[in-house]
């Protein structure tokens, strides 16, 4: 497993260098790629005891710097934020599928979109999905009835996804006659830890199997966006909270609404970037819970005490503290986006180290969530970390939404969400592992477990 036994210690201040970052060493031509691929997380654990600034060698990935500070994270992603774009292998990435969609867009475009799409993710506009959240994770609790044994990783991706569509579409949507789920498994088998090794060295214009599927998965959400929203248009848009029909109306400073491309771009940002992520926290916070009884009870206690039998409302979240702080130390242990990777716009320094002009540095959530310098026992699963008085850290000890302009926008959404699901969820069953999985980062953009989550969920 990537979870080491004892945390690392190092100074706890920046140094003062005039010098290239220090490199963690791998094998000739091919560096730490072999790491990569293996064990993610403890490649990056393994770098960061080198420094707070450490050049990795992958192939494909250029001049690469993991950023294992908090400050310097900061610096990157909010103070100095204009001298840092989106990193180029994020577009490669996801240039295809996403667009100019929020997560990949920069500059005045991103700036107008934002601002257009925001008042969709006030609070009292989430409250509005919270009943499409409510009602659809019910359904997975009475089929659990049924299923003694989960893939609870597999189990909420299906389930985040479903809300997700039926939050943007309207909750008449027939998910599976639409066809979204087969679609959807064409688009994410690039990101099966079995598969990635061959996406990362196999281009996209190399007609493999995988590659066509992707392109067709592709095709087919594009034609399916198309169809939601030209019935969307026909039945009109009064009355109507979906998400689709708020970014239908959503216009910029100027009265002008999204044009048909950037719509498109910006579905396919939230479907994709919006449900994978949630599913992910809720993944290894089930495992967390199954590991860790003391925690479990504790939820239990909360959830008995608020909640009117097993159903959670919106209405209920405020009074939810434990369970939300269930959610968000599984997030600090289990960061669903385990870094946040920018390029340099030119030559600077960067904790007293000389960065080039084009390299990409990667603020690390997976290294300084787990930093002894800014956390007490770093790995150990204790929720009480985000009740009441917080210890002082530094601001961006803990960033699982990213930090700065760029902070998801969908931060409150997945909170609500997630909370949600956790306490209807626990209030009916207690999960225990059917075995212990390698746990460990794939090659990835997200946080995910080499091997599957099996629950087995015994009803309360």
């Amino acid at each position: 497993m990537a979870d080491r036994s004892t945390p690392r210690t190092r100074a706890r201040s920046l140094p003062a260098h005039e010098a290239d970052p220090p490199t963690h060493e791998g094998l000739p031509v091919i560096g730490n790629t072999h790491q990569l691929v293996r064990e993610q997380g403890g490649l990056y654990e393994d770098a960061a005891e080198r420094g707070d600034v450490v050049e990795l060698r992958i192939l494909g990935f250029g001049e690469f710097y993991q950023v294992n500070h908090p400050d310097l994270a900061e610096r990157i992603l909010v103070d100095d934020r204009d001298r840092f774009r989106k990193a180029s292998l994020s577009r490669d990435d996801l240039g295809d599928l996403l667009g100019q969609g929020l997560v990949l867009s920069e500059g005045d475009l991103w700036e107008r979109q934002r601002a257009r799409i925001q008042p969709a993710f006030y609070m009292d506009q989430i409250a509005d999905y919270a009943d499409v959240m409510t009602a659809e994770t019910r359904a997975v609790a009475d089929q659990w009835a049924e299923k003694p044994i989960v893939n609870v990783e597999r189990e909420m991706k299906a389930l985040t996804l479903r809300i997700l569509v039926k939050a943007m579409f309207g909750s008449e949507i027939d998910y599976e006659a639409a066809g979204i789920p087969e679609t959807v498994r064409k688009l994410q088998e690039p990101g099966k830890p079995t598969k990635q090794p061959i996406a990362r060295l196999v281009p996209k214009w190399v007609p493999i199997p995988m590659w066509r599927r992707y392109k067709e998965g592709i095709r087919e959400m594009e034609t399916l966006i198309e169809t939601f929203v030209e019935r969307r248009r026909e039945a009109g848009l009064e009355g109507r909270d979906d998400l689709l029909s708020r970014l239908l109306t959503a216009t910029d400073e100027s009265g002008e609404t999204m044009s048909e491309r950037l719509l498109r771009d910006e579905l396919m940002t939230f479907l994709f970037a919006g449900h994978e992520t949630t599913a992910t926290a809720l993944t290894f916070t089930w495992l967390l819970l199954a590991q860790h009884p003391a925690v479990e009870r504790r939820l239990v206690d909360e959830l008995e005490a608020v909640l009117d039998g097993d159903r959670a409302t919106f209405a209920d979240v405020p009074e939810l503290e434990y369970t939300e702080a269930v959610l968000r130390e599984a997030m600090r242990l289990y960061p669903p986006v385990p870094s946040i990777p920018r390029e340099t716009t030119e030559a600077l320094t960067l904790g007293g180290y000389s960065i080039p002009e084009g390299a990409t540095v990667a603020p690390m959530q997976w290294t300084i969530h787990r930093d002894d310098r800014f956390w007490d026992e770093p790995l150990t699963f204790d929720p009480g970390r985000f009740l009441g008085d917080e210890a002082e850290r530094p601001d961006l000890a803990y960033f699982p939404f990213g930090a700065g302009p760029r902070r998801c926008i969908g931060q409150q959404f997945a909170l609500v969400e997630g909370t949600l699901i956790l306490a209807t969820l626990a209030r009916r069953y207690h999960p225990e592992l059917v075995s212990d999985p390698d746990v460990d980062l794939s090659v990835s953009i997200t946080t995910r477990p080499l091997e599957p989550i099996e629950l087995r969920v015994e009803p309360r």
